[in-house]
């Protein structure tokens, strides 16, 4: 793809990208990654389809957003996902994959389409816009239900973050250590869980942190596991082709092995984290252009339903087993 094609579109993605992150700046608590997409869907639903866009958009929707996911591994490390503990390294993978699997069920059930009902479960039992947009590329769903499913779970996650410290601070009253593993395992997105344990204490907001982090650990291996499934089920029923496990969710496994080492410097890990954020914010800046809200209103409000119900999962096994084993 030559510099001229993609140079239109990439300067549209950029533009996108630096209002976004503005925006992230001026409010904390939300994620440039979802006004990235919100600001495309809106600037493409005005302007209408341009041809000439389309080459740099697909290279931000594509390329740029698989190294950016790749680089979240560099955030990760075996240390950070041990130290939650053995109710924490119970707690989290269990939640994840009962909410990840009834999502889909029940996607079924609403009669979605399959790849939209994974991408809502992906994103609201991993962490949000980043793991819908890793899962895109083992399933096969348009840009339209990637960037609807990045909305729902959006919508979802904002409710879970002002509502979760009235019901376990207030309701349950929960210790801050105990809140802050419910929040870390239940909240979409990393911001969010900030937004929902800062005002709770300095104990809920640190240990909310470390358990949401060691959830996102499990993007990876997530994605490869319901990729390999794709290819038995192709393989055994001859329909679809088989796909390897993608570059980006290895590099995403190496980056996490090489963090572990504790050869990294913090400066390196800050650095690197930085240039993640503007990928991927460039990346939904570029899915936010694939937008057409005619498609998105066939759907109706099954999806906002499945996303409700994905959010009441993943906090409802969690709290369960948070009530159970502390």
């Amino acid at each position: 793809m030559s510099v001229p094609k993609v140079f239109p579109g990439i300067m549209l993605v950029a533009g996108l990208s630096a209002a976004a992150y503005t925006l992230m700046l001026l409010v904390p608590t939300t994620s440039s990654l979802i006004w990235a997409l919100l600001l495309g869907a809106v600037t493409v639903n005005l302007i209408g389809p341009r041809p000439r866009l389309h080459p740099g958009i697909a290279f931000a929707a594509k390329p740029l957003l698989r190294l950016g996911v790749a680089l979240l591994g560099i955030r990760m490390s075996v240390s950070l996902f041990l130290s939650i503990g053995w109710r924490g390294l119970l707690i989290v993978p269990v939640s994840l994959a009962a909410t990840l699997l009834l999502t889909v069920a029940l996607g079924k059930r609403l009669g979605l389409p399959p790849a939209l009902a994974l991408l809502i479960g992906t994103g609201s039992s991993i962490c949000g816009a980043s793991a819908i947009a890793a899962m895109e590329s083992v399933s096969d769903a348009k840009e339209e239900e990637t960037a609807f499913a990045v909305a729902t779970v959006t919508l979802f996650g904002s409710a879970a973050m002002l509502g979760l410290p009235l019901v376990g601070e207030n309701l349950l009253g929960l210790s801050p250590s105990v809140y802050g593993v419910w929040a870390g395992a239940s909240v979409h997105e990393v911001a969010q869980v900030v937004g929902a344990t800062a005002g709770v204490s300095a104990v809920a907001l640190k240990v909310g942190t470390v358990v949401k982090l060691a959830r996102v650990t499990l993007l990876a291996p997530s994605v490869a596991v319901v990729g390999s499934l794709r290819n038995r089920q192709a393989a055994s029923t001859g329909a679809g082709r088989a796909l390897p496990v993608p570059t980006f969710v290895l590099a995403f496994l190496g980056l996490v092995a090489l963090r572990s080492t504790g050869w990294v410097p913090d400066v390196v890990v800050r650095g690197t984290t930085t240039l993640d954020t503007l990928l991927l914010t460039a990346a939904l800046a570029g899915l936010g252009l694939g937008v057409d809200v005619r498609r998105l209103r066939r759907l109706g409000l099954r999806p906002i339903v499945l996303g409700f119900a994905s959010w009441l999962l993943i906090a409802g096994i969690s709290l369960v087993l948070i009530l159970a084993l502390y």
